[in-house]
């Protein structure tokens, strides 16, 4: 019989792995997969589970904790964000930063709007894997098509990143059809190589806040690169 529960407590891939391996290795389990992802616990058994002896095995393994899986679409989405918290976090201070920027202005211009996301995005970003910029490399170059083409690519992103956000929020006028032209580039070969990662099921941490932050590649990071995808196709369309 199959049971699907929730999984409280997991705070990396790591995580996951020791309560799934610690589990494959009860004799009343045939097989026990665990999602760092969607925080849930799948097992097919030889017998009724009891919740209380399941709680029993992963408190040996850690502070971790078993619960009935409730299928509840708000309850699904809210855990999923939460669980995705530091880039929430992130997109967030992003997002409000550069609403606020537009405040003085005369006008609300979409243009000047997403000038300022984007260089407001590749400066945080960028400091973000600046803190670790080999541990960054590292995992960059595992999905990036541009780095497993170019060599050095991986490390000098981090620098590409903020010089690219300096030119934005600057509003340099002469070069802004070029750093947009980056920006699409950039944005889609890493958009390509993480639906390929996700496809094949490897478990990658996401480069994208650093190797200070740890967080598995996602669907998140994908809708990340596609919001900036759109707003410099956006751009390039009316700088053209």
């Amino acid at each position: 019989m199959q049971e699907t529960f929730k999984l409280e407590g997991m705070t990396c891939q790591g995580c996951a792995d020791t309560i799934q391996n610690g589990l494959n290795e009860q004799s009343f389990i045939d097989k026990a997969i665990v999602s760092l992802e969607e925080n849930s616990l799948v097992i097919n058994a030889k017998q009724n589970l009891d919740i209380n002896s399941l709680n029993s095995i992963v408190a040996g393994l850690g502070n971790y904790k078993v619960r009935p899986f409730k299928s509840n679409l708000i309850a699904q989405i809210i855990n999923y964000f939460t669980s995705k918290k530091p880039i929430v976090i992130a997109l967030l201070i992003v997002i409000l930063s550069s609403l606020a920027m537009q405040i003085s202005a005369e006008e609300f211009l979409l243009k000047n709007f997403f000038m300022s996301y984007m260089g407001i995005f590749f400066i945080l970003f960028s400091f973000l894997k600046l803190l670790n910029v080999s541990g960054f490399s590292m995992t960059f170059k595992k999905y990036d098509l541009i780095s497993k083409i170019i060599p050095g690519f991986a490390i000098t992103y981090p620098f590409i990143e903020l010089g690219l956000g300096i030119i934005f929020l600057a509003k340099i006028e002469s070069v802004l059809i070029y750093v947009n032209l980056l920006t699409l580039l950039f944005m889609i070969s890493q958009s390509i190589g993480i639906s390929k990662s996700l496809i094949n099921s490897e478990q990658i941490q996401c480069a994208c806040m650093g190797s200070a932050v740890d967080l598995p590649l996602s669907s998140l990071t994908i809708i990340e690169n596609l919001i900036m995808i759109s707003m410099s196709a956006y751009m390039i369309s009316i700088l053209v």
